[in-house]
């Protein structure tokens, strides 16, 4: 019964983040929203990179100056999703980053709503009318956001409706890297393509994916390397090319420095499909089911096969001393 009720609600608490999962709210938590103002940053989000940081940092700015809570507008899902499914791009955050993230922020009020056939057909004005049941003094977005059906409200209209019905808008400019405009596409091609550093610069942390632990062959702790294995799907999440990777893992609360091979490990020939293979280092727990955060530090070197056990150890034990080295170096540098 406890899961039925948590999936009706409109409104979850996530350590004191508030998490309104439709719009549809009720007269009782319109009244609610509406005694406490807020300022709404609003877009994608589809990969909170730099760009969307931005964004929200504006809103922050001026909730902090107008005493308002922090409110976040975006979606739980792709907006390809109600318009063309198949076209849908690799998720570059899980929707548990999403929210840890948002939380670590400052974001009091995630309205976290999925982009359906209903929301698409609401014309500009009902969007914002929508909105409304949340007391927005301002309006925060860059200047590729649009809104309503057919993405037919712009920033134009929406500073307009801001000065007809009395609420601030702030238009973000889009960041540039490199002379060019960070995006959630080109953060994909640079994952893609193994630019760790380009993705980490954009995203303003690692490119990361999540799994569930699963049973593999228990090889890696014969060789010494117990291994946590993740099956990986690239349709479905950004991630870099196949190889050994310095690694970032976190279960939960815990955090942990790792090494990983990603890819199909052809040293063996009864892999069947790709998998992440992480040994975490100072780790000794029983990891089966858990759902690990893996972040790709640091490229080691390409896969390959081994003529030997005994050669595929030494190489571990190298690919491990490789990471470390690289973990030691970042703190000497902090």
């Amino acid at each position: 019964m406890a899961e039925a009720n948590i999936f009706f609600s409109a409104v979850i608490v996530y350590n004191a983040m508030e998490i309104v999962k439709h719009l549809n709210l009720d007269n009782k938590e319109i009244k609610t929203y509406q005694a406490k103002a807020c300022v709404i940053a609003m877009g994608t989000f589809d990969g909170l990179h730099k760009g969307h940081r931005d964004v929200i940092d504006a809103a922050a700015s001026y909730a902090r100056t107008n005493q308002l809570r922090l409110a976040v507008f975006t979606f739980s899902n792709h907006p390809y999703a109600a318009i063309h499914p198949s076209a849908i791009p690799q998720a570059l955050i899980s929707p548990e980053e999403k929210v840890r993230l948002l939380k670590r922020w400052g974001v009091d009020l995630l309205i976290d709503v999925p982009f359906n056939r209903q929301l698409a057909l609401l014309s500009p004005d009902d969007f914002l009318e929508k909105l409304r049941h949340f007391n927005f003094s301002c309006l925060v977005c860059g200047t590729n956001f649009t809104y309503g059906f057919k993405g037919t409200g712009n920033t134009e209209s929406l500073a307009k409706s801001g000065r007809e019905q009395g609420f601030d808008v702030i238009i973000r400019p889009l960041l540039e890297y490199k002379n060019r405009i960070i995006s959630s596409t080109r953060i994909r091609r640079a994952i893609a393509e193994g630019n760790l550093r380009d993705a980490e610069y954009m995203l303003g942390r690692f490119c990361s994916v999540q799994g569930t632990v699963h049973q593999g062959f228990k090889r890696g702790r014969t060789l010494g390397f117990p291994t946590a294995n993740l099956y990986v799907n690239r349709n479905g999440s950004a991630l870099p090319p196949a190889g050994v990777y310095a690694l970032q893992v976190r279960d939960g609360e815990k955090m942990y420095n790792g090494v990983g091979n990603l890819g199909m490990n052809p040293t063996f020939d009864d892999v069947v499909r790709e998998v992440l293979e992480v040994h975490l280092f100072g780790c000794n727990e029983d990891l089966y089911g858990h759902v690990l955060e893996t972040s790709f530090c640091r490229f080691l070197r390409n896969e390959r096969r081994f003529s030997s056990l005994h050669e595929l150890k030494a190489q571990l034990e190298k690919d491990k001393s490789d990471a470390l080295a690289w973990f030691t170096a970042q703190d000497g540098e902090q």
